[in-house]
């Protein structure tokens, strides 16, 4: 099964069960972000867990949960809308494919979700799974927390929609425990508008060698300045690499300084990328539960919250 386990190093160690962060719910049996996979996650998980939801914009709007900017991989929208693809710049890369901010919310009703990871069964595929947006989750599926990644914001602004004026609506209705995004002008202009207490917003870093659309650096470039993040996140979400890298031939190199220099600030660390779909260091036998725990238990540092991926 695909859960996305959080492993908070903090109530862990305090003897409380750990906070578990369900992106897309149990994707591994049904379409990621169905009704279906939020509500299996709720059911065969602990008290108070937290529903990712990738945020994608309709044509007119709407605010729907979905893992990708393009609908091809994980929906039947390529049959049902046959040959209606079409092209843009996403950060600058020329991206073909079905995107949600060229059709309305009427128009995707009708469009199933399926299994996107292809090496996964797709028993389920065809079953009329529909695609949730943000007010369905909430209502249809009450999750005991809520979290919205915003992977795209500069993307939808171009095509004149707003991620902040929907965030910012959301919000108004229902907690949101934890909001996301890689982009530092969306953080940077909703930051004064949640209490930390409440909501915290969370500085999310691509790769290294990826540009940054808002202030055109690369997300290597902003590590070196976690005092910038500070001013408008309160934790930052990083791949696993950023903290403990590997070399070509998979075995640990010496950790980085990265967890302690970001507590020095007040930041949390959210390590990402714990998963068993994929080749990992040879050092943790193919275990990830092993590999995140070295991330909290090494006697060097501890990670505040590290993802799970697992089949």
């Amino acid at each position: 099964m695909k859960l996305s386990i959080e492993i908070n190093s903090h109530t862990c160690f305090a003897g409380s069960p750990p906070l578990v962060i369900a992106r897309g719910g149990f994707s591994g049996i049904f379409p990621d972000s169905s009704d279906y996979a939020y509500n299996l996650a709720i059911i065969t998980s602990v008290p108070g867990i937290i529903l990712w939801c990738d945020v994608q914009l309709t044509k007119d709007g709407a605010g729907i949960c979905f893992p990708d900017i393009k609908l091809d991989n994980a929906t039947d929208i390529s049959n049902i809308f046959q040959n209606k693809s079409t092209n843009y710049l996403v950060n600058g890369v020329p991206t073909g494919g079905y995107f949600s901010k060229d059709y309305t919310l009427k128009d995707l009703s009708n469009v199933p979700l399926t299994q996107g990871v292809y090496s996964r069964n797709s028993f389920f595929d065809g079953n009329q799974f529909a695609i949730l947006t943000v007010d369905d989750l909430v209502t249809a599926v009450s999750p005991p927390g809520l979290w919205l990644n915003i992977q795209h914001d500069a993307f939808y602004s171009q095509h004149n929609l707003s991620m902040r004026s929907f965030v910012l609506s959301v919000s108004r209705r229902v907690i949101v425990n934890y909001i996301s995004s890689p982009e530092v002008g969306f953080l940077r202009s909703i930051t004064a508008r949640f209490n930390p207490k409440t909501t915290k917003l969370v500085f999310r870093f691509l790769g290294q060698d990826d540009t940054e659309p808002s202030t055109n650096q690369t997300y290597g470039s902003l590590l070196k300045n976690l005092t910038f993040i500070k001013t408008f996140a309160s934790g930052i979400l990083v791949p696993k690499g950023y903290i403990w890298p590997v070399d070509a031939s998979l075995y640990l190199q010496p950790h980085t300084s990265l967890v302690t220099d970001a507590h020095k600030l007040g930041l949390e660390v959210f390590a990402s990328d714990f998963i068993n779909d994929v080749p990992f260091s040879y050092n943790y036998s193919y275990d990830p539960v092993a590999e995140c725990l070295q991330f909290i238990d090494n006697g060097n540092f501890s990670v505040d919250v590290c993802y799970l991926t697992s089949q």
